[in-house]
């Protein structure tokens, strides 16, 4: 059978087509504060790196701690995550990404979360809050700061915010009015499900330190 060529030279073949990989949309958590002048107290924004098979999110490596307490700079003996030249520090994936502790009133720290670079296997990041009273940044012999008493509603005003990589607002908290007993704040988690990556908002307080917490995901 004859055929002839339907190409002409110099033609450019088709396009093929492909799918996104992409695991989803960016995130941004942002917290700002002001204290009282009789007050110094320190906020710090915290995320995970976890996975939830229906029993709850779990985290099973240091390195999946974005964390200030989980920096080298911060605890020399035990952190494991490095402090960048600005101040910022991430987890090995690049997903979570902190801007860097911050201490100077007026001023926010913030988080990112890019869903395109979270690991494999990992469908949750639970989002939190903590306070405590500052001690200048001076460590202990345990290499961790003191984590003295304080409450969200020693701080006379502490908002964070959840907002998505087209800045629309997903959650916003006023902790020193809505959680001012508690020094802890579970804000609520970004999960990967059908419809991609997505925040649910939890909203609860509670008491205690960052292992506290920690031993909720362990």
């Amino acid at each position: 059978m004859l055929t002839l060529s339907l190409d002409k030279p110099g033609a450019k073949p088709a396009p093929k087509l492909q799918l996104s990989l992409s695991k989803g949309s960016t995130f941004k958590v942002t917290v700002a504060w002001k204290c009282e002048a009789s007050h110094e107290d320190d906020v710090d924004i915290h995320a995970l790196e976890a996975r939830n098979d229906g029993g709850g999110a779990k985290v099973t490596a240091l390195d999946q701690i974005l964390s200030t307490y989980n920096t080298t700079k911060m605890s020399p003996r035990t952190g494991v995550l490095p402090t960048g030249a600005d101040g910022s520090f991430a987890t090995p994936s690049g997903g979570l990404r902190h801007s860097g502790d911050i201490r100077v009133q007026g001023n926010s720290e913030s988080i990112v979360i890019d869903g395109s670079r979270i690991p494999a296997g990992i469908n949750e990041i639970p989002l939190f809050a903590t306070v405590h009273k500052a001690d200048h940044g001076q460590e202990h012999e345990s290499g961790a700061e003191s984590e003295e008493e304080a409450a969200f509603a020693d701080i006379e005003v502490c908002t964070v915010t959840i907002a998505d990589d087209s800045g629309r607002q997903l959650g916003a908290y006023q902790l020193s009015k809505e959680f001012g007993d508690f020094n802890v704040v579970q804000l609520g988690s970004i999960m990967y499900g059908d419809n991609g990556w997505e925040y649910a908002p939890v909203g609860r307080g509670f008491t205690g330190s960052i292992n506290d917490v920690l031993a909720h995901f362990t």
